[in-house]
This record gives structure tokens, sequence and C-alpha cells, in this order.
């Protein structure tokens, strides 16, 4: 494999320090035309397209006078990224065998990127009825809304241990009686306090929240090994109506709903692959035989996405 292109994205120690943007640098020796042309370096050219990408990676809703600033930004980067390049290809960097296989790796994690972008993620926009029905199955998060001040225990239990705590926290009036309580089971434990949102708080505990009266506790398991236990001591109404939360609710979904088309791709994308691990690695293969897909995906072929337990953005 040779990679002679000066506009792949190199990736060097010192460049990735000092350039506060990604993207690729260097012209390609003379193929843009001059009207593309934003910035010539040495013998390199940064094209007009090269600044808009950078540009359209900006947070969404820049205003018209801090665009003239940005685009300085934005091409002070290129040309500091694009010096590094050129560099890096006079000593033959290029040429490394591990500077190729990083090179390789990002390719194909782009390309795997893309297929979920250009493919997968046009089918996953909720329908206006989608987004209406969640804004009424969901009223603690929305028309009934609440913001908590909270008292919590995070708490290092096992399994059947935060069973006996939820049975103990039963009769309990208050936080500081389970905190003996633990204290006397030996139980490790830390305390806090402060205000959550309703959408900071785990849809899957949400409801059970909402129903919470000063006094009352909730234990609940949070991951392996730990629980959480909390007690309401205030709370404010403050509701979203549903033109607000109808962005909110769409980029929610919509996140969802592309995590959940790229498992069912990957899934018969599996079924129908022939998969032959070879030499040292033949023995994975009966334990990778019933491997649902999700585990096996990577984070390009299945981004990162809200999850019921981390709950909804935070509304603004």
């Amino acid at each position: 494999m040779q990679v002679t292109d000066r506009k792949v994205c190199f990736a060097v120690g010192a460049a990735a320090m000092l350039l506060a943007l990604g993207g690729c640098g260097g012209g390609g020796g003379g193929t843009a035309k001059p009207t593309q042309v934003a910035v010539k370096v040495n013998a390199d050219e940064i094209t007009v397209q090269q600044v808009n990408e950078q540009l359209a990676r900006l947070p969404a809703g820049i205003t018209p006078e801090k665009l003239e600033p940005a685009t300085r930004q934005v091409l002070v980067t290129l040309i500091n990224q694009d010096l590094f390049v050129q560099q890096a290809l006079e000593r033959k960097l290029d040429r490394d065998p591990q500077i190729l296989g990083a090179l390789e790796s990002a390719r194909l994690n782009i390309l795997a990127q893309a297929y979920v972008q250009r493919v997968i993620a046009p089918q996953a926009k909720p329908t206006d009825q989608e987004i209406k029905k969640y804004y009424a199955d969901n009223p603690a998060l929305f028309s009934d809304r609440k913001v908590y001040r909270l008292q919590e225990l995070s708490i290092e239990a096992s399994a059947e241990q935060v069973k006996d705590i939820e049975s103990a926290a039963a009769g309990m009036k208050s936080l500081k009686k389970l905190a003996e309580y633990l204290r006397d089971k030996k139980i490790p434990f830390a305390a806090d306090s402060g205000v959550r949102t309703a959408e900071q708080v785990p849809l899957t505990q949400l409801k059970q929240v909402a129903q919470l009266k000063p006094g009352d506790l909730l234990v609940f398991p949070t991951s392996e090994g730990h629980a959480s236990a909390i007690e309401v001591l205030a709370s404010e109404s403050q509701p979203v109506d549903d033109k607000k939360a109808a962005p909110v609710i769409e980029q929610y979904l919509t996140n969802r709903k592309q995590q959940e088309l790229a498992r069912a791709e990957l899934s018969r994308l599996r079924s129908s692959a022939k998969l032959e691990y070879v030499g040292d690695f033949a023995k994975y293969a009966g334990e990778f035989a019933g491997t649902p897909a999700a585990a096996t995906a990577t984070p390009a072929a299945a981004p990162a996405a809200a999850t019921e337990d981390k709950g909804i953005a935070a509304l603004k």
C-alpha cells in the first residue's frame, strides 16, 4: 500500500497539540482550479472547499459577526496542519508501517461511518406523530416536568445486598436512617446532594422519582456492584411545552432509531457473511458464533446515542 496523496489526514503528535480543529490539510500538487484556492502553502494549495468543510463543523447558528474570526481561525489551523504534513512527507513518514496502519485504520473507520450516515441515518428521522406520542408518553419529562432538590447515596453493593437495602429503606423516612443502616452493615457509600432537572434523572427511574414525596426513599441499581438511594427534599414544577420539546425529542428519537437500525443492519450483514477465523484466532470462532451484532459493533458502525438509562438531552 502506498500513500502519496497530500490530502490524506496525517496524524503527528506535535500537530495534535497545536491544531485546534481537525481536518485534512495540504493541497494536492496544483489539482485545484485557481478560483477554488484559498491559500497557497509552498507547493500545496488549501481550497475553499476545505475551508467551508471546517466552517460547517462549527456549532450551528454561528452569527455573521463571528463568521470572519472563525474563517480566520480555520485558515490558520489548515495552514499549520499543512506545514506539518509537508514536513512529515519530506521525512517520508507516510511510508512508516505504523503510520500506514493508522491511516488505513482511519480510512476504514471513515468508510464505516459514511455507510451509517449515508444509508442508515436517512431512515432514522421520526415522524411528527412519533414526536407527539413521545411527548404525551413522558409527562414527567415535559408537561409535568420538575426540578428536584435531592439527597443521594452512591452505594457499593452486590445485587443481593441491593435487595436487602431496598427492603430496609421501605420502612425508613429519611436518607440519614439509611446511611446509619449502611454503616452498621459496613456497606461502603458516599453522600451527595444537589439539584437535578427531570432530564438529568435516569428515565428508568424518573416516573418513580416524580411520585416521591418529601421523606420517601428510592433505591435502585445503577451498574454492577453499585446502587443509588435518593430522597427528594423538594421539587419545583417547570413544564416544557410541545413546541420547545419537539426538536429535542426529534434528536433523541433519531439517535435511538439510528442505533436500532445499525444493530439490525449488522445482524443482517453478519448472518449472510462468511466469517473464517484463521490461525491463532480460530479459537474465537465458537465464542463469537452467538454474539449479538450490537456487542461487536464498532463505534463507527453503531454510533453512540442517548439511551434510556442516560435520559434525554437537557432542555434549556
